[in-house]
């Protein structure tokens, strides 16, 4: 509290006063016998830009910013690359031997891509024990990416990388022994060996977010024996067939994948207990429009992504919460024609998109999570619904019940329009059947025109718990 009134202080400082007033002032004051590592702090929570400006305060100050613990750099704020450069050099180039624990760069112009700044910088900041870099670079219509130097291959303080439309370098040689989190947005690797080897020789790694550029189809293989949460983020309109993922971290806890472009998903150890999110259609997308919606496509593609399809859901079956898409649920269904989806018995959690016309699954589908306790139905009420006529859709029926209902499903969430009888009768198949159910959260279209003639037959659907709730939202 003492640091940031400080702070406040000098901020108030170098904007309202004069450099002559300022100094004055200064004289007066408490700030001016602090030690200067006291100094350093209370200047880091300050932007750059203010850090610098209170060299006027006085002879002691002219230099202090140099020794700052913390650095945020916008190209656009220089007059030009010349300055830009010069202000960074300025920076990293000084004689303070204090440590940095935190680089911010962010580059707009694309002339630096050569690196030759970049290089003393980063040398710079490992000499002084950078903690966490941040790099974010903005591409042309030409991705000339800016090229990242070899140096930041080997550092033995890095705990946090961020970069961002970046280029690397070919990984020759990997050491990164405190690296612990791993942002990697639109990167332009060489190869798929440097991918692989920059996790594999960060040994306390523990949480990793990749998004992969639209037009990338290499295959990103995560070994980690430390890895506890990861983000797979590839969407692309193109299609690869080369693209896929390989994944191997017995530690992986947390794992959030959003992808319509690998043909291969191959995951050969998690952590039993897993929390998952899944958007997954490359499996079955063969042509570069958005297609997820359309059956034929399932039927023709799943079949001959059997093998992958089988060997991806056997591996995350151990998980105890999972949300997937719309169109993972549509694989995972169409699958169910030409095998039984494997049993989920750690699961408690289960969080569903789908289409009116595909409630027509759900009794099946869960059949496979005999022990779920909270279950959420998100219907996705997309035009390709509105295309299929309202007899089709309120034809669909509940008829068999799954063990979940009759033994251990506490919660439901519904989220859905309710503009159609099939959604009704789902409400009613759940609260006839669900034996232990506690509350049923019903989430109705704030546009729903039939919304009070819903609500009087909803309180005269049977329950099968007596201590069931039902909340309308």
């Amino acid at each position: 509290m003492i640091t940031n009134s400080f702070a406040f202080y000098l901020k108030h400082m170098v904007h309202e006063e004069k450099p002559n007033q300022a100094r004055s002032t200064l004289k007066k004051d408490e700030i001016s016998h602090l030690p200067n590592d006291l100094t350093c702090q209370i200047l880091s929570l300050l932007s750059t830009k203010e850090a610098v400006k209170t060299s006027v305060l006085s002879t002691r100050w002219r230099h202090l910013w140099l020794s700052l613990p913390s650095l945020e750099l916008r190209s656009r704020e220089f007059s030009g690359l010349k300055s830009f450069t010069t202000f960074g050099d300025r920076f990293f180039n000084s004689n303070s031997i204090s440590c940095i624990q935190k680089v911010k760069l962010t580059i707009d112009i694309k002339d630096v891509d050569d690196g030759y700044c970049l290089t003393s910088w980063f040398d710079a900041a490992v000499k002084r024990k950078i903690q966490h870099l941040h790099v974010h670079s903005y591409s042309y219509a030409d991705r000339r990416f800016n090229k990242m130097p070899q140096r930041l291959y080997n550092c033995e303080t890095l705990v946090c990388l961020k970069l961002f439309q970046v280029a690397l370098a070919d990984a020759e040689f990997v050491s990164l022994p405190s690296l612990k989190a791993m942002y990697l947005e639109y990167i332009e690797f060489p190869n798929e060996a440097t991918f692989e080897t920059l996790v594999l020789c960060s040994p306390a790694l523990e949480c990793l977010k990749i998004v992969v550029s639209g037009d990338d189809e290499k295959v990103f293989r995560v070994h980690s024996r430390s890895l506890k949460r990861l983000t797979f983020d590839r969407v692309s309109p193109s299609v690869f067939d080369s693209a896929g993922v390989v994944i191997d971290a017995p530690r992986l806890c947390f794992m959030t994948i959003k992808d319509n472009v690998s043909k291969s998903f191959i995951i050969h150890n998690i952590e039993s207990n897993s929390v998952l999110e899944i958007s997954l259609i490359g499996f079955v997308r063969s042509i570069e429009i958005e297609d997820e919606f359309f059956d034929d496509m399932y039927d023709e593609y799943v079949p001959l992504r059997r093998s992958n399809i089988h060997k991806f859901l056997h591996a995350i079956s151990m998980a105890k919460s999972m949300k997937i898409s719309r169109g993972t649920f549509k694989i995972m269904c169409h699958y169910t024609k030409l095998e039984p989806l494997p049993q989920f018995g750690n699961m408690s959690y289960l969080d569903i998109t789908l289409c009116l016309h595909d409630f027509q699954w759900l009794p099946a589908f869960l059949e496979s999570f005999p022990n779920l306790k909270y279950l959420v139905l998100v219907c996705d009420d997309r035009e390709e619904d509105h295309d299929v006529p309202s007899e089709e859709i309120d034809q669909v029926s509940f008829s068999s019940v799954p063990e979940c209902l009759v033994s251990s499903l506490e919660f439901v969430d519904l989220i859905a329009p309710v503009q159609y009888d099939v959604e009704m009768k789902l409400v009613k198949y759940l609260l006839k059947n669900s034996a232990v159910l506690e509350k049923l959260i019903l989430r109705l279209a704030s546009n729903n025109s039939r919304r009070d003639d819903r609500l009087k037959k909803l309180v005269k659907f049977p329950r099968a718990s007596t201590k069931c709730k039902v909340v309308i939202l």
